[in-house]
C-alpha cells in the first residue's frame, strides 16, 4: 500500500468513525442523555470547541470519568456497550489510535464492568 493509499484509507476510516460517533449520540438521546458537550466537540467548526472525531475520542480518553461524565451516565443506565470506549474495541479503528489509547479504552471498560 502506498503512502497516498494509506492516507486515503485512514481518511475513510475517520469518516466512518465520525458516523459511528454520531450514531452513539442519537442512541444516548433515547435514554435522556443529551450529550451537548460531546456534540459540540464532534461537530463544531469553532476551534475553541470543535475537535472532530479523533480529537473528541482522544479528549474523552484523556482523563478518568467524573460522576457527571457521559461514561458514568451510561454506566448507571447499564449501557456500557454505548460508550466510546466500547466502540473502540472494534479492530477497524486500530489505524487511527495508538495501542496505548486502545488499551486505555479496554481497561476502562474492564474496570467498570467488574463494579
Amino acid at each position: 500500500m502506498t503512502r497516498l493509499e494509506k492516507e486515503l484509507d485512514t481518511e475513510l476510516i475517520e469518516k466512518e468513525l465520525d458516523t459511528e460517533l454520531r450514531s452513539l449520540y442519537y442512541k444516548w438521546r433515547t435514554i435522556g442523555y443529551p450529550a451537548g458537550y460531546f456534540w459540540r466537540m464532534l461537530t463544531s467548526k469553532d476551534p475553541g470547541y470543535g475537535k472532530g472525531p479523533l480529537g473528541t475520542v482522544r479528549h474523552l480518553l484523556g482523563g478518568e470519568p467524573s460522576m457527571g461524565s457521559g461514561f458514568m451516565r451510561l454506566l448507571r443506565a447499564n449501557k456500557l456497550e454505548w460508550t466510546v470506549e466500547a466502540l473502540l474495541l472494534d479492530p477497524k479503528w486500530k489505524p487511527l489510535f495508538t495501542d496505548l489509547e486502545l488499551q486505555k479504552a479496554k481497561s476502562r471498560l474492564d474496570r467498570y464492568r467488574r463494579k
